[in-house]
């Protein structure tokens, strides 16, 4: 497929046949990650009285996203072991929201849940073949997401005021289970894969696609810091309630880069979107750095946040450049791992810069990772000429 960006509408996307049927469902389903985090977070602590306790079983439900490519690989073979997955983890949420110690409940959910992004993704693949709309497929699911990671806290918020915490838990399983449920009923296997090995390396075959992951790992590390700085710098405001709105700003400003970007033609290479991309993060992170006050600092964030759907469309499509179909949905989650592994790596980072210098050095460090990062993917542009990238994608994308 051609770097460029592919003719059609959203409505197109939506009028594909059963698109709406399986994405309405798998929506639902995704929900659920974005109440996830607070859910967890305060259920555990009103159970245990311990914050260090919450942070754990948190911590352990990140950790277990480096199963995600095997649970994608089984479920591209037998969609319904999804359905399975979500019963395991919503049975584990469940039992976490009573007993009174929850975090290896927690730490099982995170075994157990299943991979919806990358199976809808895959559903994606399927429903446009044969059409010009995979891209703005890919984007109009990177925005969806971005909404729901934006929507979830608030609902998580606004049960957690009224009610134990365990009943957002429990919320939480039930859209789980039910939306991929409903995504399973229309889903289909992928064809013609070969018989796979539990150890097969599959997509990590590829050398260039170590170099895609590379690219998420350093983005995730930097958004990772600029969560973490953002919540610091609300705090020596005065306002740590504040944080939420500006996390709420960036991903306001990832759902509108997301819709200008699929509503733009893109004839460049995907290591030249990389490096624009990146750059405008980093140019974000720079300027946070010396923001006078909050509002400044969220409107700052908020320019940055443009960046960050885009990246995540065009790290997919990379993935599926450089895979075969049969490891395409399986490279989709090793994206995801490779911008967790990021998130952790700077997560750990920015309580240490924080803790000993303040926000600003976090800001600055963060921005200085991103701008070296596009530089080098400015410089893959500059050594792989298109002419010479054509011809390796020809010989059928040998490493």
């Amino acid at each position: 497929m051609p770097a460029h960006i592919e003719a059609g509408s959203y409505r197109d996307v939506l009028r594909l046949p059963s698109a709406l049927r399986i994405f309405a469902p798998a929506l639902a389903g995704r929900l659920a990650y974005g109440l996830l985090p607070l859910a967890t977070l305060f259920t555990v602590h009103q159970t245990t009285g311990s914050f260090a306790a919450a942070g754990l079983a948190l911590a352990l439900f990140g950790l277990t996203s480096i199963t995600l490519p095997l649970k994608s690989r089984l479920a591209d073979r037998r969609p319904a072991r999804l359905a399975w997955m979500a019963l395991a983890c919503a049975v584990s949420l469940a039992v976490a929201a009573f007993v009174p110690w929850p975090v290896p409940f927690v730490a099982l959910a995170g075994l157990a849940a299943p991979p919806l992004g990358p199976a809808m993704r895959s559903a994606w693949r399927r429903l446009t073949e044969g059409t010009a709309l995979k891209e703005r497929a890919y984007a109009l699911d990177a925005i969806a997401e971005e909404t729901l990671y934006l929507v979830g806290p608030v609902l998580a918020g606004a049960l957690i005021a009224i009610a134990p915490a365990r009943w957002a838990l429990l919320l939480t399983a039930v859209l789980l289970l039910a939306g991929t449920v409903g995504t399973v009923r229309r889903a289909q296997p992928a064809v013609g894969l070969p018989k796979a090995r539990v150890f097969d390396p599959g997509p990590l075959r590829s050398a260039r696609l170590w170099g895609v992951l590379a690219v998420l790992a350093a983005a995730g590390a930097g958004i990772s810091v600029a969560y973490t700085a953002m919540a610091v710098t609300a705090q020596q405001a005065g306002h740590p309630g504040a944080a939420g709105l500006l996390e709420a700003g960036v991903a306001a400003g990832s759902v509108a880069g997301g819709l200008l970007w699929a509503r733009r033609k893109h004839r460049r290479s995907r290591s030249h979107h990389f490096a624009g991309l990146l750059a405008i993060f980093a140019a974000g992170l720079l300027t946070a750095a010396a923001a006078p006050g909050l509002l400044a600092l969220g409107v700052v964030m908020a320019l940055a946040g443009v960046a960050v759907s885009p990246l995540y469309v065009v790290a997919y499509l990379a993935a599926d450049d450089l895979t075969p179909p049969e490891h395409r949905t399986e490279a989709g989650t090793w994206i995801n791992v490779a911008a967790n592994a990021g998130n952790a790596l700077g997560a750990a980072s920015a309580g240490v810069l924080t803790d000993r210098h303040g926000p600003s050095p976090a800001f600055l460090a963060a921005g200085i990772l991103l701008t070296a990062t596009a530089l080098l993917c400015g410089v893959g542009v500059r050594l792989e000429p298109a002419r010479l990238f054509r011809s390796w994608r020809a010989r059928g994308h040998d490493d």
